[in-house]
Order: structure tokens, then sequence, then C-alpha cells
């Protein structure tokens, strides 16, 4: 049984909650399994796949694991929450990465500058992705072990006799532990995704002013490349907005668990996996076409 009496706010709170955790499992599941089948019949995975396999499985792996997270301190579990902690910021660390790796990719492949840096990287960034991927996990957690060992400093209480004061304490102290090298490294990934969207930007606009000078119509398939690009990327800035925000105000309100502010910070913390893996979906033509034909068969039967 759960260990307080929750009122009518917080009950519609955690039912809006758990409306957004289903849409992001549903969301990310089928962007996983769709990859994979596409993996399995073509028996090859482009780096586009290869991207959206990685974010649906993190983005699995921190829904599952923050579900966890909460549902001990629901039910006050008195089993050890830290690894839960440990394990979280790292999932959630390698879907803002891959998220920001997919934006690179989309902007390389879309824009036109008249550079040879930039020619060099539109041939190999197919191949570098993989590579980059996974260095910038590495840089992650090399820069996150000091962290690490203060992290595991902490102890949490499971004695049946503390208080609850002394467990918000301790998980107060284990976020803390993390919380600057991961904001650093959310606030990096937020700047290069702003960064891809202003070059596309600045490609769009150069793109339309030299096809005006020509006297060229300016809804041409180039422009409509970058718009069908640049879309999803401006949503996302706007998720990752609200993202940061979100995990200030949840770590520095941590003490302040089931309050009202908490659980609205919770419900803007939930809406970016959700909200990004059905732009992702609606967005990809493969997956879009995927999520049409179930529906479809759903609708027949």
């Amino acid at each position: 049984m759960p260990a307080y009496e929750m009122s009518p706010f917080a009950i519609f709170s955690w039912s809006i909650i758990g409306i957004l955790w289903i849409v992001s499992l549903s969301g990310n599941g089928f962007i996983f399994i769709a990859t994979v089948l596409q993996w399995l019949q073509k028996r090859k995975l482009s780096t586009c796949d290869f991207l959206l396999t990685c974010l649906s499985v993190s983005r699995l792996l921190t829904q599952l694991d923050c579900m966890a997270i909460y549902f001990t301190h629901l039910f006050k579990f008195s089993g050890r929450r830290n690894m839960l902690y440990f394990f979280w910021v790292f999932f959630d660390m390698a879907s803002l990465w891959c998220v920001s790796w997919q934006s690179i990719f989309y902007c390389v492949k879309v824009i036109n500058f008249p550079n040879s840096f930039l020619l060099w990287l539109k041939l190999r960034i197919d191949l570098l992705l993989f590579r980059l991927l996974g260095l910038s996990m590495v840089i992650f957690m090399v820069s996150s072990l000091p962290s690490t060992i203060t992290f595991f400093k902490y102890k949490e209480p499971c004695n049946q006799t503390v208080t609850p004061l002394s467990i918000k304490e301790a998980d107060r102290n284990m976020w803390f532990s993390f919380f600057p090298v991961q904001l650093t490294f959310t606030c990096i990934n937020f700047i290069i995704n702003i960064a891809a969207t202003l070059l596309l930007l600045i490609s769009l606009w150069r793109h339309v002013r030299n096809l005006r000078k020509n006297g060229t119509s300016v809804q041409d398939l180039n422009t409509q490349v970058h718009l069908k690009v640049m879309r999803p990327l401006l949503i996302t800035l706007f998720f990752y907005l609200l993202f940061i925000a979100s995990v200030i105000n949840l770590v520095s309100g941590f003490s302040h668990f089931r309050t009202e502010i908490s659980l609205i910070t919770e419900i803007i913390l939930s809406i970016f996996p959700s909200g990004h893996s059905i732009i992702l979906i609606w967005t990809n033509p493969k997956l879009k076409e995927m999520a049409t034909r179930m529906l479809n068969i759903r609708q027949r039967a």
C-alpha cells in the first residue's frame, strides 16, 4: 500500500505523468522495433536508423529506470536507490547525445556552404558518426569520474528507524553529486542543437537569397528539404528548454518531493521523451509509413 493519501491534484498530475510515460514507452518502443525489423530485412543499418535505435534504447532504459525510482519513493522501498540514480544519469545523457548527433547529421547533410571542410565532412559523416557518438559518451564518463566517486561515498539509509528527512537528504546529496557535470553536458548538447539549427537557418537564407537574385521560385526542392529538417529541430529546442528548466527545478527542490511544484516539474520533464518520439515518427517517412499501416490494420480489424 502507498504510504500516504494523494490529493486530487496529485492524482490528476500522476495520471498525466502516467499517460506521458505510456506515450514515451510506446513511441520509443515502436521506433526500436521498426528500426530493428528494417535492419533484419536489409541486413544493414543506415546512420539515421542507427541513431534512432540508440536513441530509442537509451530512452526506454531511462524511462524504466525513472519509473523504478518513483515507485521506490511512492512505496517507501527500503532498498538502495543509489544505483537507480546512477544509471538514470548515464542513460539520460546517452539519449541527449543521440539527439545532438542526429541534429548534426541532418545539418551536415542539408546545409550548402562552399567550404572544403564541409564537403569533406559530408562524404565522411556516416562513418564518423559512430565514433563521435562513442567518443562523446567516453568524454562524459571520464568527466564524471569525480562525481561518481563522490556519488558512491553517500550511503543511502536503509534502516527502518531512519526519519523521512534523512532519506530525503541522502537522495538530495546523491543527486547533487552529479548535478554540475550533468547540467554542463546538457547545456553543451543544447548549444550543439542551437548551432545546428542556426546553420540550417543561415543556409536556407543564403539559398533563398540566391534564388531571388536569379529570379527563380523559392519553393524548390532544396528549400523544402531545409524546412522539413528545420521544423523538428526547432520543436526539439523548445523541448530542450523545458527539459533543462525541469532538471534544475527538480534537483533544487528535490527535498520537496510530491509537492505541487514537483509534480508539475515531473510533467514538464516527461514531455521531452514522449513528445520527441512522436515528432520522430511523424517526420521520418519510413516510421510514418509503418505507423500509418499499423493504424489502418487496427481500424480494419
